[in-house]
């Protein structure tokens, strides 16, 4: 699908300014909204929206379907009655540039109890209703969700393939008796589901009304302590116990770096037999909650990285085919032409999967701070690109532009102001951003910490990293009437 040309901001939910210790779709979000509205930017992207699993990686969630409960406000929980304005927390006690998630989950798991329990005396029954609908329409993810999140909570948040036998292979018995004993935990879970999704929906509503578009993003694994895996064993690579027959990663990159993820692999020929009905059920959710969908690790359903079990680094493994095409065309015959973004990055792969871009019609992406290593042609620099694709001043994944910059060396600096045409690194960050806005690139995205000129203290992820990632938060003041004013005008000059 081609795209008009145009500008956005990337920036995730748990980063925005909020009184309760995480980023939620409260006040702080609407007001997000209207930063990009005043500042001409017409494209919102944010990482997914699922419950997180290890070390709190939207990457590696619990659920390819459910949504993150943390995400919740407890503003709008006072404005739709399930709160008063007493419940909540005296202000401060939170940072408000890092998420404490241990502080974050208790508080809200509270208030979310509360709120329920208001919810319960005193909704009308035409908000009963609404409730009881939306678990009916969402009963083919929502059933199993809800009874794995009341299993997790009976169990400690253990893992699934730690639980008793009977429960963890799913025996018909054991879901009856637990369905049973943990009734009102599964009314919990369903009941936190119909939150987050009426929050997000009025977000989504402002925003579209603003003229602003959502840009979602689907990991395309889920994590081995996962819903998904629980309940369809058959679609991944796992033994009868449960345990993966083949690790996924990357093989380990120019630098050494190696990455081998927790995630399992897919039985492709298994999902091939069922039509690809998980996948199309899924993009389908996603697309009820974002105008554009932005693939991760794109380039696996062309082929993945198959890691040998009990490898020391991601270098043991081999390329095994994906679906390729068949399973696109099947999604595209429920969903017509979908609107995604294709991030295909790894190397080795490269020109097949691009030939699977060109065939779908999928834009792939560009990332700024990628272009200066190889040849003087190298795709990422802003010379090369094509209208059809995304451009990247960084991505979660990589260092802010002014923690970049400064971690080059000094011939690399030069190489840099060189490209740019410029004398000096000051205001580096908004060269960098019109070299990438004007660039012939259909649609641009600048990572917030570009816009406002931080470094590496405000990065989200470092790969290769297990622990200290995805805590980074703005504050509000930040975002001057200066800042506004500069981003559009570098955006209006660009003609997006």
């Amino acid at each position: 699908m081609r795209f008009p040309r145009r500008s956005g901001v990337l920036l995730h939910i748990t980063s925005l300014p909020s009184p309760y210790g995480i980023g939620d779709l409260g006040e702080g979000a609407y007001r997000f909204v209207d930063f990009l509205e005043a500042s001409g930017q017409k494209l919102w992207q944010i990482l997914p929206l699922d419950p997180v699993g290890f070390e709190n990686s939207p990457y590696s969630n619990l659920s390819a379907f459910a949504g993150n409960s943390l995400l919740i406000s407890p503003g709008e929980l006072v404005r739709e009655g399930l709160l008063s304005p007493g419940d909540l927390p005296a202000s401060g006690g939170f940072s408000s540039d890092q998420i404490d998630y241990g502080q974050v989950a208790a508080l809200k798991g509270e208030l979310l109890v509360l709120a329920r329990k208001r919810f319960l005396a005193d909704a009308g029954e035409k908000e009963k209703k609404k409730f009881e609908s939306f678990c009916l329409e969402n009963s083919f993810w929502l059933d199993d969700f809800a009874l794995f999140a009341a299993l997790k909570t009976y169990y400690q948040g253990s893992p699934w393939y730690t639980w008793p036998s009977p429960i963890a292979f799913r025996g018909a018995s054991a879901i009856r008796r637990s369905c049973h004993q943990l009734a009102d935990l599964i009314e919990a879970a369903r009941f936190r589901q119909f939150l987050f999704s009426r929050q997000w929906g009025k977000l989504r509503e402002y925003a579209n009304r603003k003229g602003v578009r959502l840009i979602g993003d689907i990991p395309i694994f889920v994590n081995q302590d996962s819903v998904d895996v629980w309940a369809h064993r058959e679609f991944f690579l796992l033994d009868k116990k449960g345990w993966r027959t083949a690790l996924s990663g990357v093989p380990p990159s120019r630098s050494g770096v190696s990455q081998i993820w927790d995630m399992p692999l897919y039985n492709w020929k298994v999902m091939k037999k069922n039509g690809f009905g998980w996948w199309r059920s899924r993009f389908a959710a996603v697309l009820k909650e974002v105008d554009i969908i932005r693939v991760d690790h794109f380039s696996g359903f062309y082929a993945c990285w198959h890691i040998k079990v009990g490898a020391k680094t991601s270098a043991e493994g081999r390329w095994v085919r994906g679906p390729g095409v068949r399973l696109f065309r099947k999604i595209e015959e429920d969903l017509g032409a979908l609107p995604i973004i294709a991030e295909a990055l790894e190397p080795v792969i490269k020109k097949k999967v691009n030939k699977l871009l060109d065939l779908l019609g999928y834009p792939g992406i560009r990332i700024f701070q990628h272009g200066f290593y190889g040849r003087p042609d190298n795709p990422h620099l802003p010379k090369e690109y094509p209208e059809e694709c995304v451009a990247y001043t960084g991505t979660h994944d990589d260092n802010p532009i002014i923690g970049w910059f400064t971690s080059l060396d000094s011939k690399m600096k030069k190489h840099v102001l060189s490209y740019l045409k410029v004398a000096n690194s000051r205001e580096i960050n908004w060269k960098i951003i019109s070299a990438v806005q004007h660039s012939s690139a259909d649609t641009v995205i600048i990572q917030l910490q570009d816009v406002l000129g931080l470094g590496s203290e405000s990065r989200m992820n470092t790969p290769g990293t297990d622990s200290g990632q995805w805590k980074w938060r703005f504050q509000a003041e930040l975002i001057t009437d200066k800042v506004k004013k500069k981003l559009l005008k570098f955006t209006r000059s660009s003609g997006r």
